[in-house]
């Protein structure tokens, strides 16, 4: 997997960090993925509305994270 190095201002250090605490991801990595991958998202205006439909649902079906698996509420269990 591609590595990446950023510098980050303290404000947005600590933000990440409190989402992590907050149990909202299970790490820093899974925390920047996801905001990454969101923030990448968003800038994909250009394509068609049935491309970029096709392209998250894609994106769906690779997540691997527990977050992908659902929460205990919402009617599935494994």
């Amino acid at each position: 997997m591609p590595q990446l190095e950023i510098d980050l201002s303290d404000d947005m250090d600590m933000q990440i960090d409190q989402l992590v605490s907050q149990e909202e991801f299970v790490d820093r990595q899974e925390a920047l993925e996801e905001m990454l991958s969101l923030g990448i998202k968003e800038y994909q205006t250009t394509m068609g509305t049935e491309t970029r439909d096709e392209m998250e649902f894609a994106d769906e079906m690779m997540e691997t994270t527990e977050r992908s698996l659902g929460e205990d509420d919402d009617g599935y269990r494994f």
